[in-house]
């Protein structure tokens, strides 16, 4: 008995090393990607509010703006990369937008107005949706089933990296340099991931085309079909107020610890270590625990550390309390996040897989869209009641919790048309 355990963790690994060499491409130019963007990413909110003296409003307002473009490039891009292959919008949106994030660099050294930089990050963002939805399609293409759920945590590993690499270097350059040159150091990470993506054989010949039995069906009925399905509506509910309060640590909680506990940008870039270092940490664990519980249980609990987290942010005074709140935060998303994915799947119908993917991720981007205008306008109306500001986000991660325990009652007595079988592994 004692030597199972001991050949689970080879076992995982080998999984991996099996693995489409394109696969681990993906993965690196994710981890560049996603360093070098969160190099500057992460402080532009705290630039446009304390450097130029904008309300916060406005930041939410761009942001809004920037994710519904992103949304709709999603869509285009997929459907695009079927006809034209995947490399070509892969590495030529990379190029384009380290392009993009350089003139961005160059407008913040010039103070230029405020609609170019918004003009600009709008673009930004709308090409970082040429990359996403098209990189995950080469990496399922070049996957067996069996590796899917290796090859997309594989992916998730590499973001996290960026993500607790870049904020801590980029608020270290703030410190030594003007933050818009900083941008071109993330300028330099995009055209290395472009780079590491020319070493990829595109998995689809030019003109290949999928197959379909079905004719095309539009977003209108495909949300229409979600919405007569209590469960799916449960399901939806819960993406929404999930994106709603998870992407506020990436927006309002920058603003909230520079401008209302004064920390300096070094220290929230540290913080944003934190969150991606433990989530590296945590995630095998997480999944050792989904499997156990069952992805209900998972659901739930995420949910209310979530809220948790967020009455730890207003209860803060500093640096120490927000990294322990970050850290909180981190235990619920290794929670949610392969919960959430297998949910989705064993939800939709079997035989409309994608559509089922594409209605949650519509629903999901869309509360990413809002979340910065919301916690915007909560930050210039109650920012200076802490324990009040950050106890509506627990709120509505409380309201998260609620919606998936009906998802939960609702799955035992409903019967999810032809189910996809998923198996998380560690």
């Amino acid at each position: 008995m004692s030597a199972a355990p001991a050949a689970a963790a080879p076992s995982r690994w080998q999984e991996w090393a099996e693995l489409d060499r394109r696969v681990w491409t993906m993965a690196l130019a994710r981890a560049v990607n996603t360093m070098g963007m969160s190099l500057v990413m992460t402080f532009l909110a705290v630039y446009l509010t304390r450097d130029r003296g904008y309300p916060a409003w406005v930041y939410g307002i761009i942001a809004l703006v920037a994710n519904l473009a992103q949304s709709m490039s999603n869509a285009w891009a997929g459907n695009l990369s079927d006809r034209i292959g995947r490399r070509p919008l892969i590495t030529g949106s990379l190029r384009v937008r380290a392009a993009v994030i350089a003139l961005l660099g160059v407008q913040l050294l010039v103070h230029a107005p405020l609609w170019t930089v918004a003009a600009n990050v709008v673009a930004s963002q709308a090409l970082r949706g040429c990359f996403e939805p098209v990189a995950y399609a080469l990496v399922s293409d070049v996957v067996t089933p069996e590796q899917r759920v290796s090859a997309f945590g594989l992916q998730r590993m590499g973001t996290n990296v960026g993500w607790a690499v870049g904020p801590a270097i980029g608020g270290l350059l703030a410190q030594v340099m003007p933050y818009g040159v900083v941008f071109f150091f993330a300028a330099v990470g995009l055209l290395l991931a472009a780079y590491t993506t020319t070493r990829a054989d595109d998995p689809r010949p030019r003109g290949l085309r999928l197959a379909t039995d079905e004719p095309p069906v539009s977003l209108r009925d495909a949300y229409a079909e979600a919405l007569d399905r209590p469960v799916m509506v449960a399901l939806l509910v819960g993406t929404f107020l999930f994106a709603l309060v998870h992407t506020q640590i990436f927006s309002t909680f920058s603003v909230y610890m520079t401008r209302g506990l004064h920390i300096t940008d070094s220290q929230l870039g540290l913080i944003y270590m934190v969150n991606g270092g433990a989530v590296l940490l945590l995630q095998v664990p997480a999944l050792a625990a989904i499997r156990r519980f069952g992805i209900h249980a998972a659901l739930l609990v995420a949910s209310l550390v979530f809220a948790a987290g967020f009455v730890a942010i207003g209860s803060a005074s500093g640096f120490a309390g927000g990294a322990v709140a970050i850290a909180i935060i981190t235990v619920g998303e290794v929670l949610f996040s392969p919960a959430h994915q297998t949910a989705i799947a064993e939800t939709g119908d079997a035989r409309r897989m994608g559509r089922a993917f594409g209605v949650v991720g519509l629903t999901q981007m869309l509360g990413v869209a809002f979340a910065p205008l919301i916690g915007s306008i909560l930050f210039d109306t109650v920012g200076h009641h802490h324990l009040v500001m950050w106890g509506i986000f627990a709120g509505l991660a409380v309201g998260l919790a609620l919606s998936f325990a009906a998802f939960a009652r609702l799955r035992r007595t409903s019967v999810a048309p032809a189910p996809a079988r998923v198996t998380l592994s560690a």
